[in-house]
């Protein structure tokens, strides 16, 4: 139930593949929800519930957090195409010396230079939102705590680069007419599977999990689950307070290990009704099966963007863009990494739209499980002002960047809820 966009991996979102699995999964039913109101209700809104220090201290926060985001990413996809129009066949030659003329061991070697040559890139705006957040009290961990937990993470998405990668691009390689079609069932079950097991593999990486100790409370919760459909036999606790003081919940995992998780310092610092309404919230993702539509329009996302590739790609190798000799070229993978990137930023306005309409369907089903709109509002000035949440963002940037609804909205929308 946060306020800002969350940091997670971005997904194209391919129309061909977009409309044909929305119609089969359904898309975000939000129901009778009042026509948004204008700007300036949201403002008269912010100023009932939150006092102008705290307003104007949000905005400056995050103000320099999207400057830092569109700089990075403008630097990002300069590189990214600077390199793809460069001399390829220079790097295909010293990543096949390197990898002794095996062409896999080639690949992986050119996807292993972009992954870390790209962390190099970003790490000066990392470090910078780091430094920011400690400034603002936001964190709290040790630059070399910092500094782990970005190893961890850049060595995860190294995995995963080099996994989908060397299947995608030995695929282009053997079947070029199926290559796209194969290549896009093998990424549906990785990414099934990805999600399945992340809470038990990835998570751990970065938080230590434990059951909720106060019983009354967690009777309370999964009360709300059971109300809700949700299959829990208990609530886990992630240890977020020992890198910040922002307070979160989520939901995810799917089959067995499909889990409700509390930040800590949500738990702590925050009363029982709003906890379990955050809960209800968490409980409607499930409900309305927000996960698998996630996968499936990302799946949906991934097919148009391997059809782009396979004409994109089928014409890099067939006129030797930049000195590629052929499908299996290894520095092929360059400009594949660089159309990868861009429709990743292509995608960000519509994927975050869809998840705005996700995020209002959770928050009205709380409000219906709960049946209590005064909470909802307590509990949300309380978040907007813990994560030093821009309250009423300027409108293009809510609509390019927040995957949640800014919290003027949400609270404007419990104010008229029925």
């Amino acid at each position: 139930m946060s306020e800002m966009p969350r940091k997670r991996p971005s997904r194209s979102r391919p129309w061909l593949g977009l409309l044909f699995l929305v119609g089969l999964v359904g898309g975000p039913e939000v129901g009778a929800a009042p026509s948004p109101p204008p700007r300036e209700v949201l403002q008269e809104v912010a100023s009932a519930h939150y006092d102008q220090e705290t307003l104007d201290r949000g905005r400056t926060y995050r103000t320099r957090g999207y400057l830092l985001f569109f700089l990075r990413t403008a630097l990002v996809l300069t590189v990214a195409w600077w390199l793809a129009a460069g001399p390829l066949g220079s790097m295909s030659e010293a990543a096949l010396r390197f990898g002794g003329n095996r062409v896999w061991v080639s690949r992986a070697l050119v996807l292993t230079a972009l992954v870390w040559g790209f962390t190099v890139l970003r790490f000066p705006f990392q470090a910078v939102g780091y430094f920011h957040a400690r400034a603002y009290g936001l964190r709290h961990d040790t630059f070399t705590s910092f500094l782990l937990d970005l190893g961890k993470a850049v060595a995860v998405n190294w995995i995963l680069t080099l996994v989908v990668g060397l299947l995608v691009l030995g695929m282009f390689a053997r079947w070029p007419r199926a290559w796209w079609g194969l290549a896009w069932l093998s990424v549906a079950v990785l990414a099934a599977g990805y999600v399945t097991v992340a809470p038990l593999v990835i998570d751990p990486l970065f938080n230590r999990f434990t059951r909720l100790e106060d019983r009354a409370l967690e009777a309370r919760l999964l009360e709300v689950a059971e109300k809700g459909g949700v299959p829990a036999r208990e609530v886990l606790v992630a240890d977020a307070s020992r890198r910040t003081v922002a307070a979160n919940a989520y939901f995810t995992g799917l089959g067995s290990t499909r889990r409700i998780v509390l930040y800590d310092t949500l738990v702590e610092n925050f009363p029982a009704p709003e906890v379990a309404l955050i809960v209800a919230h968490e409980v409607g993702h499930w409900r309305h099966r927000h996960v698998v539509k996630g996968i499936a329009l990302g799946l949906g996302a991934t097919l148009l963007g391997l059809l782009l590739a396979h004409f994109l790609m089928g014409r890099w190798a067939a006129e030797g863009w930049g000195g590629i000799e052929g499908r299996g070229d290894p520095a092929l993978a360059i400009p594949a990494y660089a159309l990868t990137l861009s429709l990743f930023v292509l995608a960000v306005v519509p994927s975050n739209w869809i998840s705005r309409k996700m995020e209002t369907e959770a928050d009205r089903t709380s409000l219906e499980l709960t049946g209590d709109p005064a909470t909802f509002v307590e509990a949300e000035v309380r978040l907007g002002t813990r994560n030093l949440a821009d309250v009423v963002p300027p409108a293009w940037i809510e609509a390019a960047l927040y995957s949640h609804p800014c919290n003027a909205r949400r609270i404007w929308m419990a104010e008229n809820w029925r």
